[in-house]
């Protein structure tokens, strides 16, 4: 037998344990409504007064987005000096980072072959020119004779007519004249008529050789020219790829000269912002390397899309470059370009967009707040347009919108 008397044990233990349990519950349920209750009354009286906002009061003015490039600076002008004709290298009369001026001779080819080319072609061209001024006295001299020939043996057939007809010489002896004279008739009309223009053939063809050995010796002349390699700009000396004694074959880079006097940036616009960019547009190029800033200013914008990258190119020219710059340094941009004149605008946050209908808190001169629905125009980084549903001098809030209600009351940080 148990010493110990146990309420819960016996025929009606069950039933103690069961509403001990109940009553635990119903005083679990009592603090916890009494908890949430508590905070639900001290919420209400925290939010009973008007609601702090930041404002934003509306004016015209221009609309303008900050537009963010980047790209590599490029010289005004790099040129490869490439050889015209194979050859060998006879002198080098520059090296890395010289200065060079326009004119200036950089390097020479070795000429002795096409100088005695020249000279052949000089002796030919002489030889065509006597044999042009021989032809044209020989064909003169042929024509003279040949009128001098027709003439005499027309006033022979003229007499022989005359004796003929007065028995004095014989019907054969005048057609043997009259053959003399068709001979001689003949001979002038093939002369005459053998002119190239106006020029006789025979004569033509000489001058033709002539003019043919002067071409060759001015393009040889040009040859031994284009053999002495000059600076077609002032410049710098970037690259050599040339010693003397060394053959090359035609069209060998050896040098290259580098203008930096200079400078320009090639950047990638997209679609979107290509529409606000403007010819002669000012910009502020950074260069981070330097750690400098330099003006620069738009002056092309593509008229076409690149269909590689669906971008347009446009080129920023710096103003006053110095001598620290150098072609390939990274560049970075940031433009300020004009999206609409004297329009109204508000900050992005300031809208509450909800099933793609935008709407605006104003805030009543009384304080309290309206909801106005609102049409949009343009936007960019910070700020959207707003084509109706507000005017100029509406203050609206930026802060705290979704608190608002029609008619909250607000207070104006």
């Amino acid at each position: 037998m148990n010493r110990y008397y146990n309420p819960f044990r016996g025929p009606h233990g069950s039933a103690y344990k069961l509403t001990a349990m109940g009553m635990v519950l119903l005083l679990a349920c009592i603090i916890i409504y009494g908890v949430s209750h508590s905070q639900k009354i001290t919420k209400e009286k925290g939010s009973s007064g008007p609601i702090p906002v930041a404002s934003y009061t509306l004016a015209r003015q221009d609309m303008n987005r900050t537009i963010s490039l980047s790209g590599k600076t490029v010289p005004v002008s790099q040129v490869d000096i490439t050889t015209k004709y194979a050859g060998k290298i006879a002198a080098v009369r520059v090296n890395l980072g010289d200065t060079v001026e326009p004119g200036q001779v950089l390097l020479l080819q070795d000429v002795v072959d096409a100088t005695l080319s020249l000279q052949q072609g000089q002796a030919a061209l002489l030889q065509a020119t006597a044999d042009s001024r021989a032809a044209e006295s020989q064909f003169y001299a042929n024509l003279k004779k040949a009128e001098v020939d027709y003439d005499m043996a027309k006033i022979n057939y003229n007499r022989y007519q005359v004796l003929r007809d007065e028995g004095a010489v014989s019907q054969r002896e005048l057609d043997t004249i009259y053959q003399a004279f068709i001979d001689a008739q003949a001979v002038l009309d093939n002369l005459n008529s053998q002119n190239v223009g106006s020029v006789p053939a025979s004569i033509a063809g000489k001058y033709a050789a002539q003019d043919k050995a002067d071409y060759a010796v001015h393009s040889l002349a040009q040859q031994i020219d284009d053999m002495t390699l000059r600076a077609p700009r002032s410049g710098v000396i970037t690259y050599r790829n040339a010693e003397a004694g060394t053959i090359v074959p035609a069209n060998t880079k050896v040098l290259t000269i580098t203008d930096t006097s200079g400078m320009y940036v090639d950047c990638a616009l997209s679609e979107e912002d290509v529409a606000f960019m403007q010819m002669g547009t000012p910009v502020t190029v950074s260069i981070d390397s330097l750690a400098k800033t330099y003006d620069g200013i738009v002056t092309y914008v593509s008229p076409a899309m690149n269909d590689a990258d669906k971008t347009y190119a446009i080129r920023i020219t710096l103003q006053n470059p110095d001598a620290l710059l150098r072609g390939g340094m990274l560049a970075e941009m940031n433009m300020s370009v004009l999206q609409r004149k004297d329009t109204l605008f508000v900050p992005k946050e300031a809208l509450d967009v909800q099933n793609g209908t935008s709407r605006a808190y104003v805030i009543r001169p009384d304080q309290t707040v309206e909801i106005r629905t609102v049409q949009t125009g343009l936007m960019n980084d910070s700020y959207i347009e707003v084509t109706d549903g507000l005017s100029e001098g509406d203050v609206i809030a930026t802060t705290n919108l979704a608190r608002l209600k029609d008619g909250t009351a607000v207070t104006v940080d």
